[in-house]
């Protein structure tokens, strides 16, 4: 019988290197493989929270908001101008709550235009005031620094026109834009009647 030849110590230490090799090679790969996987997962949590960010901001963005009831001005005592505006708002379907002291008036009259916050005193040059006319329970949060309005509850704004320069005759158009710190602008058109006789004038 013929005999099996041995393999040479030469050629079986080259195997070894060659097997040695790719084993770091194996597990070069599945370093890599381990890392790329990594940063995919990783990747793929941050666009996750931020797209959930993104949609709470975008529905906040859409269902918050303010609307408005009723808009009356109140007139001098000779009723020639309308010295004080006042404005009934609720807030609109949808909308969470509404933190007045966060809101800005921008009003305009033609000839002046002024951006108005919110006081906790009586409304003067470049402020508003805001007084709470119904409160649903149990949602209480007005006080007078964080001036909360939620579903079902009713505020009055109040806007001294004559501290502004902004006193208004008759039939004169002013322009309101209500701003939320979050959410849709409020847009109040409302012009003046031709005759003053009474000392609240309802305005449309």
């Amino acid at each position: 019988m013929d005999k099996i030849p041995k393999p040479s110590m030469a050629r079986m230490g080259e195997k070894a290197e060659m097997g040695v090799g790719t084993l770091l090679i194996f597990i070069a790969m599945i370093l890599v493989a381990a890392v790329a996987a990594g940063v995919l997962v990783q990747t793929a949590y941050q666009l996750q929270q931020q797209a959930e960010t993104t949609g709470e901001q975008a529905l906040k963005e859409i269902a918050t908001g303010l609307r408005t009831l009723a808009t009356y001005g109140v007139t001098d005592a000779n009723l020639t101008m309308i010295t004080d505006l006042y404005i009934k708002i609720a807030l609109s379907a949808g909308s969470p709550v509404i933190n007045l002291a966060n809101v800005v008036i921008e009003i305009s009259t033609g000839a002046v235009d002024d951006s108005l916050l919110y006081s906790d005193g009586p409304p003067v040059a470049s402020t508003f005031n805001a007084t709470q006319l119904r409160d649903t329970y149990p949602y209480d949060i007005w006080t007078t620094t964080d001036v909360g309005i939620t579903q079902g509850d009713i505020a009055l704004i109040h806007v001294n026109l004559t501290a502004n320069g902004m006193g208004l005759v008759t039939q004169q158009t002013a322009n309101i834009l209500i701003i939320p710190k979050h959410g849709i602008p409020t847009y109040v058109d409302v012009t003046t009647p031709s005759v003053y006789s009474n000392t609240y004038e309802i305005l449309t």
